[in-house]
């Protein structure tokens, strides 16, 4: 579906790193475009959907990939009797949850509630969400434009909104490194 001059959808944002299929964006070729509908209502109910599943998540401050890679380590840990790196994997489990803003989460939010040419506007795939993000995290001016969008989707991290930006975003990150043992990698 090309959404481009239908007067249901609005342009949001358009790439200047990528073409519509996703590769990079060369001269002559058509620049992936971001739209949303210009009437909210229009939203099919599997965008509504997704995009409450996708606060559950972001109100807990960690995806279930996450957490399960977290808790495969500590099991690891506790098999090779290193105690001390569960605990600091624990710890990473709970400054998490206190701390649960993530940016992936808040731009994939704003990715529920965009569309690009071929995708199904009826339909909220996962698929497109990761790729979607994907391009977003390799496009800085996209990051920039979508993470206040994605930020007033959603409800979770209303009462961070006045302190976050991608300095505080950069330090969470940081933080969240500093508490994994040296022998693990970071997710």
């Amino acid at each position: 579906m090309s959404f481009k001059n239908n007067p249901k959808f609005k342009t949001q944002f358009v790439s200047k790193k990528f073409d519509v299929s996703g590769e990079p964006l060369k001269k002559g070729a058509q620049p992936l475009r971001y739209y949303s509908y210009t009437n909210i209502s229009d939203y099919h109910m599997s965008r509504y959907l997704a995009a409450n599943a996708q606060n559950m998540y972001s109100s807990s401050g960690i995806t279930p990939e996450i957490m399960n890679a977290i808790c495969d380590k500590m099991i690891q840990s506790v098999n090779d009797k290193k105690l001390s790196d569960v605990a600091v994997l624990a710890n990473n489990l709970k400054y998490r949850t206190k701390y649960p803003v993530d940016e992936h989460a808040i731009l994939r939010m704003a990715m529920i509630y965009t569309f690009v040419d071929n995708e199904d506007p009826d339909r909220c795939e996962n698929h497109w969400t990761e790729w979607k993000l994907q391009k977003i995290l390799a496009e800085p001016e996209a990051y920039s434009f979508f993470l206040p969008i994605g930020l007033q989707f959603t409800p979770a991290y209303s009462e961070y909104l006045e302190e976050i930006s991608p300095t505080s975003l950069s330090k969470r990150e940081t933080m969240l490194k500093t508490m994994l043992p040296a022998t693990l990698e970071q997710k």
